[in-house]
């Protein structure tokens, strides 16, 4: 790449904000950012100004006015499509945070507005470039696993995530922000497809903080060929707990067992409080990737087709919760 590339960030919240200061502090080279659009005008000129960026409030006006050569779409799980339809028609060259929807019509919308644009789009599952996983990902393609056949996965947050970090967090549920990376990773792994899900959700401490969502999820997926996986996802951990997530995953093969845990990042330090340093920082790796194949230089890691696997398992289970049953990933 011998020109760097400019990037639009579309949503100014928790992920808006740090994929901006990547952009913004060149830590990926070929980068630069842009400008910031989100439709609450203080928020956008906040992330814009501490960046040096413009800032927009109208995604029309940020796309004709910036021409950007790639957006970053990273607005709340729900409201995804208006934003990739929008930037498609304008043959821009997307990353969209995960999931990639929370409906299958969105999803499938999405596929075809990407399609018809002829545009290179990706979503940003992006603990498939997680040191830890990545090591996964190669001790499975190497054999020594064997045929993965089971998980056992939690990804949980501590309470501040949904009560005070995501003003949205009444609008998703933790399987949407959390089980989504679990069950994307399964699917890398292993490469096999979910045939049905049986979930149950608990209710209670957050609604009493006037939060109206689950306090967790908890689901059983059967996969293709009899694999199966047990995966958590929970909002609220106390907020004494060591750094701000609990990340525990386990795969099972036929030769072979493989246990990830990133929430001690690989170093503990007790002093005056006991916390793990982030040490594993992924970002710059999972944005060179999608540069790379953007410039035809590399391979599309995680295709909008590809991300349809987890939005099709958690709509099932989001049905499944509330009919008691189990229930056909596809129907």
């Amino acid at each position: 790449m011998n020109e760097s590339k400019r990037a639009l960030v579309v949503g100014a919240g928790t992920m808006g904000g740090g994929y901006a200061r990547l952009f913004a502090s060149r830590a990926v080279p070929g980068v630069e950012l842009a400008g910031v659009v989100d439709l609450i005008p203080e928020r956008a000129q906040a992330v814009a100004s501490a960046n040096g960026a413009d800032a927009y409030t109208d995604l029309y006006d940020a796309i004709h006015e910036l021409k950007p050569d790639f957006a970053y779409v990273a607005t709340p799980d729900a409201l995804h499509r208006g934003p990739v339809e929008t930037l498609a028609a304008a043959g821009i060259p997307l990353l969209v945070e995960k999931p990639l929807a929370t409906t299958v019509e969105d999803g499938d919308a999405m596929i075809q507005a990407v399609e018809r644009a002829g545009i290179h789009a990706e979503v940003n599952y992006s603990n498939r470039w997680n040191p830890p996983f990545v090591e996964a990902r190669r001790v499975v393609d190497s054999g020594e696993a064997g045929e993965i056949r089971s998980f056992n996965v939690r990804l949980n947050n501590t309470i501040t995530s949904p009560e005070t970090d995501l003003s949205w967090s009444a609008s998703t549920t933790p399987a949407w922000f959390l089980m989504s990376h679990c069950l994307d990773l399964a699917h890398w792994l292993s490469g096999r497809t979910a045939v049905s899900v049986y979930a149950t959700a608990g209710y209670g401490v957050l609604a009493d903080l006037g939060v109206s969502t689950p306090d967790w999820i908890h689901a059983t997926v059967r996969y293709e060929g009899g694999g199966d996986g047990v995966f958590e996802a929970m909002w609220i951990l106390p907020d004494t707990w060591p750094g701000t997530m609990e990340f525990v995953f386990r795969a099972v093969g036929s030769k072979a067992a493989i246990d990830v845990d990133v929430s001690h990042q690989n170093i503990v330090v007790t002093g005056l409080r006991h916390h793990y340093p982030v040490t594993l920082n992924w970002a710059q790796q999972r944005v060179a990737s999608f540069l790379q194949a953007l410039d035809g230089h590399g391979r599309m890691v995680v295709s909008f087709p590809d991300a349809m696997e987890v939005t099709r398992i958690l709509v099932a289970a989001h049905r499944s919760i509330e009919s008691g049953a189990v229930e056909p990933v596809r129907t």
